[in-house]
């Protein structure tokens, strides 16, 4: 693979030399199990082209758990780190019950000795019982659960059988519920052709503090839902733009509104907020994966562009952390402006947008180096989010003088 940022562009000691410096990670995904017990048709991991999950070990070892926190501890001492994330992720997580969770807890917390860390698992919901439940609080881990919405808003996410995860899933976070603060955010796909407002209060009533609303994966190779080959300016049609926005109407008049991460992220950066989820913004990635057999890898859902494009050929038992910064796809992650496509470093709104996700730009022309697949609708939902901020607040955010 040639292309950007893997065309020399974006070679450490060549921008060393400029006097750019990157900055540390500080969050770590842990994939701990491969395999899950649902089927979701829109899965990254098993459904878009990436077939690493065949290959890789089925769950992670404490062994190499160990060897993971050692380095991240290292990694922090050597940049002063004051604390830092590690989720558990899967497949599905408590694919083997809580347990093995809790040993591979125990072998990271162990390393990290008083490095602080803030402990989350992201699950489907399926599996939880009153014990795993239990066990997760007594943990500290906060969880997150993966829901569309409603059980027609969750019609992409069947089990192995075919069968909806519903009915489950929604058990699981009651179950969650019953221990203060232990449920956090939910995970939410958009279905253009779900009815939106149902969607929010259904994740709503379920008593989530907050939802992340997530845009299908999918690259200028492989449309998503409801886009088409020309939508690379921002005066395309922007259904899921449409789609949050019907949500945004509801969520600004309720006093007593759960976190939406997008419009919480869009009002922070117009206000001149600087740091955000990486999917909108400027400023520089800083997060990486352990997969389970050790393996230090790029943010995973970048797989989906290519075969192997998520893998940088780091692992823990043999590279340190600090190795993964001179990798071109940290890199690229970390210079801002000078990492968009022209038409998108011109671009009036590109503090906040940021070009959008990494993988949504892909195509095997300019490699990563496009706009997004979704430029109209965050384009939109930038606009129309930021005309409404200067409307109820009276505090400029740019978004008209940009008109």
């Amino acid at each position: 693979m040639h292309l950007w940022p893997f065309d020399g562009s974006c070679d450490y000691d060549h921008l060393i030399g400029t006097g750019w410096t990157p900055s540390p990670l500080n969050e770590f995904i842990f994939k701990i199990e491969s395999r899950c017990n649902l089927n979701c048709d829109y899965c990254y991991v098993y459904n878009l082209g990436d077939e690493s999950w065949r290959t890789a070990p089925r769950f992670m070892t404490p062994d190499i758990a160990r060897m993971a926190a050692r380095r991240i501890r290292a990694h922090a001492e050597t940049h002063g780190l004051t604390s830092v994330g590690i989720s558990f992720h899967g497949g599905e997580p408590l694919l083997r019950g809580v347990a093995p969770v809790r040993r591979l807890y125990d072998s990271i917390s162990q390393e990290l000795g008083d490095l602080p860390a803030e402990y989350s698992i992201q699950t489907n919901g399926t599996l939880i019982t009153e014990e795993v439940a239990a066990d997760l609080a007594a943990m500290g881990l906060r969880v997150g659960v993966s829901l569309d919405g409603d059980e027609e808003g969750n019609k992409h996410r069947l089990d192995l059988g075919g069968k909806s995860s519903y009915a489950r899933t929604v058990r699981g976070v009651q179950l969650l519920a019953q221990h203060e603060g232990l449920l956090q955010g939910a995970l939410a796909v958009i279905d253009i052709t779900a009815d939106p407002a149902r969607t929010y209060r259904a994740i709503a009533d379920c008593g989530f503090r907050s939802v992340d609303f997530l845009f299908p994966h999918g690259t200028w190779e492989l449309l998503p839902p409801g886009k088409t080959a020309t939508d690379r300016t921002p005066s395309a049609p922007a259904p899921y733009a449409e789609w949050l926005l019907a949500i945004y109407e509801e969520w600004a008049d309720d006093p007593d509104r759960m976190r939406v991460r997008i419009f919480d992220d869009i009002i922070h950066l117009l206000l001149g907020g600087q740091h955000s989820f990486e999917t909108l913004g400027v400023s520089p990635a800083r997060l990486a994966v352990v997969e389970a057999d050790g393996g230090l890898e790029l943010v995973d859902h970048v797989g989906v562009t290519y075969e192997g494009a998520a893998e940088t050929g780091a692992n823990v038992l043999t590279h340190r952390v600090d190795d993964l910064l001179r990798h071109p796809g940290v890199t690229s992650r970390q210079l801002g402006r000078s990492a968009l496509a022209d038409s998108c470093s011109d671009c009036a709104l590109v503090d906040t947008c940021g070009g959008g996700l990494i993988t949504h730009r892909f195509d095997q022309v300019n490699g990563f180096k496009n706009p997004t697949v979704y430029c109209s609708d965050l384009y939109t939902l930038i606009e129309v989010i930021g005309r409404d901020l200067e409307a109820r607040i009276g505090v400029a955010t740019g978004v008209l003088a940009a008109q």
